[in-house]
């Protein structure tokens, strides 16, 4: 496609307006479809849809391309508590959830506290150092960490899932390699 042809294509983007739904003269959704009814907008512009609480607080955004969740700078989508505080975020690349530089998945308690990151890689649970799943009490202390690599539960040296308390002590241990249990200590 030449670049005039696209620079268009991105122009009449501009210039589309969403579907809103709304109901009792409040605005529930916000979206933008291509041509074949799929969520489409370009990530740069703004999100495909927003959707709202009855207060009129954002309940969720999503960036998509195609019907595909999409956005290369920041999450893609992202879901809201009703007072306005972030409740869960993920980050997608072409329909899969993928984040080379943090974690793709973060969800948090009301009060901002996190409660889960997750490190995926090409839609499968990756991290080679450190734990690709950690879990937090809603005071901030480690809750649980779990160790993969491709998808599988893996840790060579170490136990690949591990309990903590609320008080930081650990209360089991379980060992995996390419995702078998080798030995479970409580």
């Amino acid at each position: 496609m030449s670049f005039l042809k696209q620079w268009k294509k991105e122009f009449v983007e501009l210039l589309k307006s969403p579907i809103i739904i709304s109901e009792n003269g409040l605005i529930l959704k916000l979206e933008y479809k291509n041509e074949h009814n799929e969520w489409h907008r370009n990530p740069e512009i703004s999100p495909a849809f927003i959707w709202y609480y009855g207060n009129g607080n954002i309940y969720c955004e999503s960036y998509l391309v195609n019907g595909m969740q999409h956005r290369l700078e920041g999450p893609a989508f992202i879901e809201y508590y009703e007072n306005s505080n972030v409740s869960y975020e993920s980050y997608w690349v072409n329909g899969e959830e993928h984040r080379l530089d943090g974690p793709a998945c973060i969800s948090y308690y009301e009060n901002g506290n996190i409660r889960c990151k997750e490190y995926w890689v090409n839609y499968k649970k990756h991290k080679l150092e450190g734990p690709a799943c950690i879990g937090y009490y809603e005071n901030g202390n480690i809750h649980y960490k779990k160790y993969y690599v491709n998808d599988k539960m893996h840790k060579l040296e170490g136990p690949a899932n591990i309990g903590y308390r609320e008080t930081g002590e650990i209360f089991y241990e379980e060992y995996y390699i390419n995702g078998r249990q080798k030995i479970i200590k409580i």
